[in-house]
């Protein structure tokens, strides 16, 4: 079975919330991704949202904000390394910076649909962690890029260099 129809057995099977069916594709995804070599160059800059997870599954409410916090700093590290390969990152995760401080407190409907939005509007996905069941939300996520025809990248070694970058940010 090629990568693309991988990808749309993954997608269908976190439809129906099949997670260990979903884990089994992914991983298989995962193997045949780890035999490409990652030095490829495009010629454009890609929007790339970052997805991954951000509320904290079984954590104590002590415990809660410190995870989703940890959570957010991967997320912006993921974001630094997509920048290093000359792509723009959306990061969802620094929301938790309008959650923490903000004048009003949104909805997770607000939240989500807010990234959704942003999804729509970016060229890929960078869905990280590879262990589909640790966030609904880039679970749900990855699931709408796969459906909407998006590039889809399990590590940053997959995303190809834009060959301009490092002119450009001065990296």
């Amino acid at each position: 079975m090629q990568n693309a129809s991988k990808l749309q057995l993954l997608s269908a099977l976190l439809k129906e919330g099949n997670e260990e069916k979903a884990q089994e594709t992914l991983d298989e995804i995962l193997i045949t991704r780890k035999k490409i070599n990652g030095d490829s160059e495009i010629n454009h800059t890609l929007k790339i949202y970052i997805a991954g997870p951000y509320t904290p599954k079984n954590a104590s409410m002590h415990d809660a904000a410190k995870i989703a916090h940890e959570n957010t700093v991967n997320a912006i590290n993921f974001g630094i390394e997509v920048i290093e390969k000359g792509h723009l990152p959306y990061i969802p995760h620094l929301s938790h910076f309008m959650h923490l401080y903000g004048k009003k407190t949104l909805s997770y409907r607000y939240y989500t649909e807010a990234d959704i939005e942003w999804l729509h509007n970016c060229d890929a996905i960078l869905y990280y962690g590879n262990k589909i069941g640790l966030s609904k939300g880039a679970d749900n996520e990855l699931k709408i890029a796969i459906d909407s025809g998006k590039m889809v990248f399990f590590s940053v070694n997959e995303i190809p260099t834009c060959r301009d970058s490092a002119k450009r940010y001065g990296l």
